[in-house]
């Protein structure tokens, strides 16, 4: 970084890995509108703000309901990306997605009619993915936990590819010790060979005309510049300009001779960590997708393409009725049929194709878990932005209640509350689902997604201002 940045680049990099990480989040708006936050403004991303120090967001349950994001502010320049080059609704995959920041960032700034898929190869950290997905809420994404050569092999096609790819992060080199102490040259020679070989399978998926998002968290030239020409001297693409405000003070290749736009965030020069993205669109005109190779052998625990199985029909189409205009999903069930879930009519080919060779976790609004000879409300029904208003009663908790609640532990909602399964709310905001018998209500929300500490804040953080939500998703200050 010395040779590539000069004395006095270098003293401004090294002084800022010596100091704090500026800490930011995004706000999901589709669950809260023009709600602000007491920051300020990350300039290429409406929907970022930067906050003065960083509280203890475990213990707010707007996180927890998916109403913002806690990403570092680089990485949020994909929203300005991709609000400059897409125009119309497209088909997007996020092929190295968790723990889901820039498939969210991509969920905010895609036109409305888009489709998502996301992607994690590793199976723990798709699972934190399939998690911070259902809270955010959007219906029209399917995440999976697949090889990008499976997808390579799947014929899928997509007009945009997110490729932001495992490096040896330098960009973490502030906020993470092991990241320094597990640096060497062999690992950016290492990380070089596996982004090449997942590009090129990410290659395969991409329409011509399609673009490629490719980035990385790393500073060095080897795993970016390098990449970047490969790709599209290799593979066949052409370097697209990103507007940007010389006040950002977005790094400039700085690879001798490469002459090609690329955007590199360094600390000390952008208030951010370590980010470098690139934007390529393939050779080629648009044209039909590639035909897909014969389905494998499907698994045991593959899905039924929309057949409702338990003899259960009817639950389903209760279920599904939930929905804001629900004629317009299809249902299909995951897991063996363990699972109901309703798809966007848009992506249902899609979603067909995936099936059958890829391995999904979630897909679309999840409705419901299968019980007994029907289906109980899946958890994650009540965080989804697809779920009508009025579809099931709700109940307002105290702060020290929702936390509790967050906990997985046992509350007690207020007298006259209904029996049967009601959404709870805290500021308004839907937390889950708890299934009140009178005396007591049994906590639904998911083991695996609960508090563990059980310490509890004098007050919450109050990250995002003061608002009431109201049924038509509109808000007002309090």
């Amino acid at each position: 970084m010395l040779t590539l940045l000069g004395d006095e680049g270098f003293r401004r990099l090294q002084e800022a890995l010596d100091g704090e990480p500026s800490v930011s989040v995004r706000l999901n708006r589709a669950k809260c509108g023009a709600a602000t936050v007491a920051g300020t403004q990350v300039p290429w991303c409406g929907d970022g703000f930067y906050i003065s120090q960083r509280p203890a967001f475990t213990f707010d349950p707007l996180l927890h309901a998916g109403f913002y994001y806690v990403q570092e502010a680089s990485s949020m320049f994909l929203h300005h990306a991709l609000s400059e080059h897409v125009s119309g609704a497209v088909a997007l995959l996020d092929l190295c997605a968790a723990p889901g920041g820039k498939t969210t960032t991509a969920l905010g700034a895609l036109p409305g009619g888009s489709v998502v898929m996301c992607n994690e190869p590793v199976r723990q950290r798709a699972q934190v993915l399939a998690e911070n997905i259902a809270k955010w809420g959007a219906p029209n994404v399917v995440v999976t936990n697949s090889y990008p050569r499976d997808y390579a092999r799947s014929g899928l096609a997509f007009d945009i590819i997110l490729c932001d790819v495992p490096c040896s992060g330098e960009g973490m080199f502030r906020k993470d010790a092991e990241a320094v102490a597990g640096w060497s040259e062999a690992a950016v020679d290492s990380c070089c060979a596996l982004q090449r070989e997942i590009v090129a399978d990410a290659w395969e998926c991409l329409r011509p005309g399609g673009l490629m998002v490719y980035s990385t968290c790393t500073f060095n030239t080897r795993e970016d510049e390098e990449n970047v020409r490969w790709i599209a001297g290799r593979l066949g693409g052409q370097l697209l300009q990103v507007s940007t405000d010389s006040s950002w003070r977005i790094v400039p290749s700085l690879l001798p001779g490469f002459g090609g736009p690329v955007y590199r965030f360094l600390p000390g020069f952008t208030r951010g960590e370590g980010l470098f993205m690139a934007v390529i669109r393939k050779e080629g005109d648009a044209g039909p997708d590639r035909k897909p190779p014969a389905p494998r052998k499907r698994r045991a625990k593959g899905g039924t393409q929309g057949r409702c199985q338990h003899g259960a029909a009817a639950q389903a189409a209760g279920l599904l009725s939930c929905l804001r205009e629900s004629d317009t999903f299809v249902p299909v069930t995951l897991t063996g049929g363990r699972e109901l879930a309703a798809l966007p009519a848009a992506m249902a080919d899609m979603y067909a194709r995936a099936e059958r060779h890829l391995k999904i976790l979630a897909a679309g609004v999840p409705l419901g878990l299968a019980k007994g000879h029907g289906y109980t409300p899946h958890p994650a029904l009540a965080l989804s932005t697809a779920l009508a208003p009025g579809a099931f009663p709700r109940a307002e908790l105290t702060y020290p209640q929702a936390v509790s609640y967050l906990r997985h532990e046992a509350i007690t909602l207020p007298d006259g509350a209904p029996r049967g399964h009601v959404v709870v709310t805290w500021q308004g905001a839907p937390l889950g689902f708890v299934k009140n018998i009178g005396n007591r209500a049994n906590n639904l929300f998911p083991q695996e997604w609960r508090i563990k500490s059980s310490h509890l804040p004098d007050s919450p953080p109050g990250i995002i201002r003061p608002y009431i939500l109201t049924d038509s998703g509109t808000e007002a200050a309090q």
